[in-house]
């Protein structure tokens, strides 16, 4: 490791990310609470695997867990393209087999996204997606929905199947939310039926 580790910032993202206690962290990771002390004291180095964990569980990016482990993370990787958003904001993955699939994959600006990778195609989410647009989902998503996702762009998932880009809002009760799509002509989906959503961690050219 190039620096030492951000304490700190650790026990403040594990609190953050709604876990009682670093023994509580270290359980849902499934590490010893030794290993997670040894890991923040510097003593243990983390796997890779380890990182993408972290990241999915802190709900941080692998860069951040990287920087505040001390380890310089890489400038770029390459990813392939997992999906497309079409018209009508509907959200389609690829399946094995598909033909474009063969695509060449896409250099981000950044290391260890333990994510995926959609295009949007076609101009109906202008201007706030453009055509040809990458855009990065985590997956599995959160059956519970956050306070924090209000008014974030999300990829829904509904109980009947539908995979969805939109905007979510607080619905009409407790637990229940609507969803709006970027494209004015679309109408929204009061109190959707809600299987899981994923926050859109970025989107770039």
């Amino acid at each position: 490791m190039s620096s030492p580790v951000d304490k700190s910032w650790f026990r403040t993202a594990i609190e953050r990310a709604g876990y009682k206690s670093q023994g509580a962290f270290a359980t849902d990771v499934g590490l010893t609470s030794v290993k997670i002390t040894n890991i923040i004291k510097g003593i243990r180095r983390v796997q890779p695997e380890e990182i993408n964990l972290f990241s999915e569980k802190l709900r941080e990016s692998p860069s951040n867990i990287m920087a505040a482990l001390g380890m310089k993370p890489r400038p770029e990787q390459e990813m392939p393209i997992s999906g497309y958003v079409a018209a009508a904001d509907r959200v389609v993955f690829y399946e094995n087999g598909d033909a474009e699939l063969a695509n060449e994959p896409v250099r981000v600006p950044f290391f260890f996204y333990p994510g995926l990778l959609l295009t949007i195609k076609g101009d109906s989410m202008l201007p706030r997606y453009k055509p040809g647009e990458k855009v990065g989902i985590r997956t599995p998503g959160i059956k519970s929905v956050p306070l924090k996702f209000l008014g974030c762009d999300v990829v829904v998932s509904l109980t009947n199947g539908q995979l969805l880009l939109k905007t979510i809002y607080k619905g009409t009760s407790q637990d229940r939310f609507t969803l709006v799509s970027v494209n004015p002509t679309v109408e929204p989906i009061v109190d959707a039926d809600i299987d899981w959503v994923a926050p859109i961690d970025f989107h770039m050219v």
